[in-house]
């Protein structure tokens, strides 16, 4: 159901409001790195701080708080309740507050990534599940201190945006192979690749807010692709998302906070596998090089766009557990049975199969489908003026989004995955019935499509 919407006559007397701060949300050492399973990575090295970027936009009586963070996700309950005492700081609904989350595989996560079915896990493989001892209370502690240096430093405002299209930083990372079948990330220029399966979102884009007297406030910057350049190391970084905000930021110039919204970069990554020049260890230094080009361009072209009126909704779809096959539950209680300890594949004890993790995490889903079988999928839209910001949980394939950016009715219009939660991979149809590592998920094929329509739908209810 759309929340009631209040015609834009009615907020003409209303002027914008913004406000930002930014929060050290960097873990120490020794913390476990996410964006893997079953893989201990404690953080040995921060090669750069990551950061909670808070951005506070409001007028009249309406609040809306974006807060983009240098992590990897956060989980779905302690992401309302947060969500909830942002809102009440703030004196707004929790469905007003966004939290992204840009999904870098060397930075940290909130929340565990399942439970610990029959106390499986003993203590000393805390790190097994992803959740850092410790991290949530520091994480939630400095963000909400940002949240109030935001409120407090609220200011009249006005908004620019401009896009750019840069076609060099991302690539599609499933590919059609000789024998039909789906790779995800082939080796570089494998003789097997026949084609490449999807496109890519090659925009580029920025939304700035300034003072009266056009200095810099707060930016939001907008690009898709997956931030892996960490994995599987043990440094702490905030990958290209966090790096190139900083760079952005310092351009503009004056004491402003410049955030990063990831698309939906579910099938999407910055590796250029059908490059015979390719070279993975330079390409975050390249990515950048290529990033702050673009940024540049970004800041030349920027353009005055309306900031009225503020307009937002949210949106639960009920969808059903991607509930795992009889066949599937039955190998991993034989799995467990067998193997009521991890397999671990190394002698440090570092590892674990991932045959073994998908056991314990496929029983750790069924224990809870009991009392929840339905997952609520929230589609947040915030309209600002002419800009159009949509946020989606999970890891959705950037075909979606293009659909939503082709269609939507607003002149400028911006997604970001990770939002609020992570439910998993939610991979196209098309995509999906061509199997690979990202076709199966754990919400049910035709979610991407349900949430591509509906999102399209509440657009067009705001902007009517």
């Amino acid at each position: 159901m759309i929340n009631n919407i209040k015609t834009f006559s009615q907020q003409k007397t209303h002027r914008l409001f913004v406000g930002a701060a930014k929060a050290d949300i960097t873990p120490n050492y020794g913390a476990q790195i996410s964006g893997d399973l079953g893989r201990y990575r404690p953080v040995e090295e921060i090669r750069d701080r990551l950061y909670a970027r808070i951005i506070i936009i409001k007028s009249g009586e309406k609040t809306v708080c974006i807060i983009t963070c240098d992590m990897a996700c956060i989980n779905r309950n302690i992401g309302l309740e947060f969500r909830s005492n942002i809102a009440k700081e703030l004196g707004t609904s929790l469905e007003n507050v966004m939290i992204h989350c840009v999904q870098s595989h060397s930075a940290a996560r909130i929340g565990e990534m399942f439970g610990n079915y029959q106390n499986i896990l003993s203590p000393d493989l805390w790190w097994v599940r992803g959740e850092i001892p410790g991290y949530n209370e520091l994480f939630i502690d400095r963000v909400i201190e940002g949240v109030r240096q935001a409120r407090n430093a609220l200011l009249p405002a006005k908004i620019k945006f401009a896009r750019a299209i840069d076609g060099r930083c991302a690539f599609n990372r499933r590919f059609i192979m000789r024998d039909g079948l789906v790779k995800t990330h082939p080796k570089n220029c494998d003789e097997n690749i026949l084609y490449c399966e999807g496109t890519v979102d090659p925009e580029a884009a920025l939304i700035l807010f300034e003072d009266s007297d056009s200095n810099p406030i707060a930016g939001l910057l907008h690009f898709t692709c997956h931030p892996i350049h960490g994995y599987p190391y043990r440094y702490i970084s905030a990958d290209w998302p966090g790096l190139w905000s900083e760079i952005i930021s310092k351009k503009l110039g004056g004491n402003n906070v410049v955030g990063c919204i990831n698309g939906a970069c579910g099938n999407i990554s910055p590796f250029d596998h059908a490059n015979p020049d390719f070279n993975s260890e330079k390409n975050l230094d390249l990515m950048l090089k290529y990033l702050t080009q673009t940024g540049e361009k970004l800041i030349n072209n920027l353009k005055k766009v309306n900031e009225l009126p503020l307009e937002m909704t949210s949106n639960i779809v009920k969808i059903p557990w991607n509930r795992p096959s009889y066949e599937i539950i039955e190998k991993a209680k034989q799995m467990l049975k067998k193997h009521p300890e991890p397999i671990f594949l190394d002698d440090k004890k570092e590892r674990i199969s991932w045959d073994w993790i998908f056991a314990i995490r496929n029983m750790d889903l069924i224990e809870k489908l009991k009392n929840n079988p339905d997952y609520d999928f929230e589609i947040q839209g915030f309209r600002i003026g002419d800009i159009m910001i949509v946020g989606w949980p999970g890891e959705p394939f950037v075909e979606a989004q293009l659909e939503v950016k082709l269609k939507s009715k607003s002149k400028f219009t911006i997604v970001g995955h990770e939002c609020n939660d992570e439910c998993g991979y939610l991979p196209t149809m098309s995509a999906a019935s061509k199997g690979g590592y990202e076709a199966w998920g754990k919400l049910p094929l035709g979610t991407l499509e349900k949430a591509t329509e509906q999102t399209i739908r509440i657009i067009d209810w705001l902007f009517k």
